[in-house]
């Protein structure tokens, strides 16, 4: 009777341990760099659902490691993961307990790595002179609980479920044969490795400064409703109000209303509201509005942030940003950014309003500045009393210097207009259009014998910067031209096109500058015909008016050498007279 009982426990045995070796011959793969251990774990944990158990009294979990595993059984991955430390494991049911192991040789003793064994599952029994098992044999209650000496850490309890056991002759069996035959049917109720345990939920705490308070050294682990802090206070998490007249600091999500005197600080994620006196901190995403004396910062927003100083997201920010000096998001921003000096995005940007520049490293819809405004990718409007820079601009650019380096589409005003390709319309002083209408020519008019002139800009509107003289009357005198138009091309064929141009020219006789009113007004009709790639020929008429208060120094008339003929001579008043005629220009464009 005893032979064949120790069979049927020892084949028991084996069936039970051919289970629970699955999870260690599930293949795995992994690499890690400098990684703490409980981040390893952790990782595993969600990746293949390996449940992990330990005691942070036992088991130094912020330890890093470095290992890589491609496709491995899961046995020979944790020998890899544990080999710079002295920590070991044993499979006890569907979990593996981790347990520190002084005495176990690592790769740093020896000074290189260790060629691993495969196997397939490792002996439960072998791995421990002193398995973490606790067994409570004859009348118990329901579960025997091993309580660890924290309450951080893993809790493992061991139920015995109400099973008969073996008997000989009506007498109990030895009580490790029980233990052996119920293994399978004993329950873990222990927390999975890599996932805080679920913290204790309480009403409401009172402290003064971090552990001295209700929650005592569980005060990182408990999550509270109502949260008073008198100095310092520190919190699992936060459902519902926390009011400290220094600081409030939360291990996990806070989610309601928080104020303080100095400062707030969430290491996750902020759902609410936040005041503080100089600062809010979020590490996570923030949801609401934050309000700072000083600077509000949060990882990616979807809220209202307004501080006195600075408001700075490290992602995307979604909402409004209002601040005295900046506003920094390091993402993508679709909100409104209003600050006193600058606003900087790292990605998209709708809205920027600043008193001095604006910044986005991608594409921005909005901005408005005092002094510049940079969007690394495309804009829809800018305007800025300085400076405007973008790639293409959809709407317009308005400021004193503009920069498209893309497609200008809108419209582009400003002292000094730069951009590469021009759909719209640049007004300026000086238009410069990298693949626009650039044109350089020499022609021949009625007032002034030779010319030189320079169109810059677009088909659209166009800058002339003109100078000409007169060929001298050889008694001593001269006369020479300096002039500044607009224009715009019409398109009449592949070769031929007409220009509607707008001249004023100042007349200097014989002196290098007249400072007496002596100028000509001109419109110009020219038609010009493409002889080639780079040469064209025009031809038009111009209906010029000239007014001029510079008198003849021998007779005493207001009249000039300049004008050929006049349809039309009046004296606007005693000192100024008015001349028109019609004359024409002919040419050379290159």
């Amino acid at each position: 009777m005893r032979k064949s009982q120790t069979i049927y426990l020892l084949v028991l045995l084996a069936n039970g341990l051919l289970a629970q070796s699955g999870i260690l011959t599930k293949k795995v793969t992994f690499e890690y760099s400098n990684t703490r251990i409980k981040e390893a774990l952790n990782d595993l944990t969600q990746r293949y659902q390996i449940p992990f158990s330990y005691s942070t009294e036992q088991v130094n979990v912020r330890q890093r490691i470095s290992a890589k595993v491609v496709d491995l059984p899961l046995a020979t991955a944790l020998d890899r993961l544990f080999e710079e430390v002295t920590i070991g494991y044993m499979l006890v049911g569907n979990h593996i307990v981790l347990r520190s192991d002084p005495s176990k040789p690592t790769i740093k003793d020896v000074g290189v790595r260790q060629p691993t064994p495969k196997k397939k599952a490792p002996d439960p029994e072998a791995k421990s002179e002193h398995p973490t098992v606790l067994v409570n044999n004859g009348p118990q209650p329901e579960a025997a609980t091993m309580v660890p000496p924290s309450g951080r850490d893993t809790v493992l309890t061991l139920e015995t479920p109400n099973v008969q056991p073996i008997t000989r002759d009506e007498v109990s069996t030895h009580p490790f044969d029980q233990t052996l035959l119920n293994f399978e049917k004993w329950r873990y109720d222990a927390d999975s490795w890599g996932r805080r345990p679920s913290a204790e939920k309480r009403v409401a705490q009172v402290s003064v400064l971090p552990f001295i308070g209700t929650n005592t050294r569980q005060s990182d682990d408990v999550s509270n409703n109502l949260s008073l802090n008198v100095i310092w206070g520190v919190n699992g998490a936060v459902n519902g109000m926390e009011i400290g007249g220094g600081l409030n600091m939360v291990k996990t999500d806070m989610t309601g209303f928080q104020a303080a005197g100095l400062g707030n600080k969430v290491d996750r994620n902020m759902t609410g509201t936040q005041f503080g006196g100089i600062f809010n901190y979020a590490g996570g995403s923030t949801k609401g509005f934050q309000a700072a004396g000083v600077v509000n910062f949060a990882n990616k927003a979807e809220a209202a942030q307004a501080a006195g100083f600075a408001n700075m997201v490290r992602g995307d920010m979604t909402g409004i940003q209002a601040s005295g000096l900046f506003n920094v998001a390091g993402g993508d921003t679709r909100a409104l950014q209003a600050s006193g000096l600058f606003n900087k995005t790292g990605g998209n940007s709708k809205f920027q309003a600043a008193g001095a520049f604006n910044r986005t490293r991608g594409s921005s819809k909005w901005q408005a500045a005092g002094v510049f405004n940079s969007s690394g990718g495309n804009t829809k409007i800018q305007i800025s009393g300085l400076f405007n820079r973008a790639d293409d601009v959809q709407f317009g650019q308005f400021g004193t210097l503009n920069r498209a380096k893309g497609n200008m589409r809108g419209l582009q005003i400003g002292l000094i207009n730069i951009s590469d390709t021009v759909s719209g319309v640049p007004i300026a002083l000086i238009n410069i259009v990298k693949r626009g209408y650039n044109k350089f020519e020499i022609y021949g008019s009625e007032i002034l014998h030779g010319n030189f002139q320079l169109k810059l800009g677009a088909n659209r509107f166009y800058n002339i910067f003109h100078i000409g003289v007169r060929v001298p009357p050889g008694d001593g005198s001269y006369i020479w031209g300096i002039g500044y138009g607009i224009g715009k091309v019409t398109r009449l064929s592949q070769r031929s096109s007409l220009n509607w141009e707008l001249m004023a020219m100042h007349i200097n006789e014989s002196e290098p500058w007249t400072n007496t009113l002596n100028s000509i007004g001109q419109f110009r009709w020219l038609w010009n015909h493409q002889l080639g790639k780079s040469i064209g020929f025009f031809l038009g008429p111009t209906a010029n008016v000239m007014i001029s208060q510079l008198r003849n120094a021998e007779t005493g008339i207001i009249q000039s050498p300049v004008v050929p003929y006049a349809l039309i001579n009046e004296d606007l008043s005693a000192d100024t007279n008015l001349k028109a005629w019609v004359g024409v220009n002919a040419g050379f464009r290159f």
